[in-house]
């Protein structure tokens, strides 16, 4: 319903700075799930929270409170946001490296990496671990290369033992 509104970016950037609200203050969902709340007042505080909403994210919120799925609001979040990239095909990859990458070589890689696997755009979260020794280890959903140093030595040492 977004993609034909037009409205797909705004809602993903609404539906973060939901997300980001319940990350924050995990009591909301408690009081949106509490069976001690009466829920004439969970509605009242549906309709504040969507009060500066777009039309869209209230009638979700509106709906998933109506069929008792209020309590998945996190998940369903996610969904969209993942259902999202795919549209965009943007592809969020972690990438682990002995030492911390230079914003040069961060923005090779993500470029490389979205040749690769055929994305418009790669989104790297950045780990250091120095027991991989040097190289660089990328990891995606579907996609995992190790190019580091500690695989290298692995694989000779069983080489050598064989």
């Amino acid at each position: 319903m977004a993609l034909e509104k037009d409205e797909r970016q705004a809602l993903k950037e609404e539906l973060v700075e939901l997300k980001q609200i319940l990350v924050n203050e995990p009591k909301m969902m408690l009081l949106l799930t509490s069976k001690q709340i009466s829920r004439v007042d969970k509605q009242k505080f549906i309709k504040t929270l969507g009060d500066s909403a777009s039309e869209t994210l209230k009638n979700l919120l509106d709906m998933l409170f109506d069929y008792d799925r209020i309590g998945d609001l996190d998940v369903i979040i996610d969904e969209y946001i993942r259902l999202n990239d795919e549209y965009e095909k943007t592809v969020k990859a972690v990438v682990t490296t002995a030492i911390p990458l230079e914003s040069e070589q961060k923005a090779k890689l993500a470029d490389s990496f979205a040749r690769i696997v055929g994305a418009n755009k790669v989104v790297l979260e950045e780990k250091v671990d120095s027991d991989i020794i040097g190289g660089v280890i990328l990891r995606s959903n579907n996609y995992i290369y190790d190019g580091s140093l500690k695989l290298r030595f692995a694989q000779i040492k069983r080489m050598l033992l064989k």
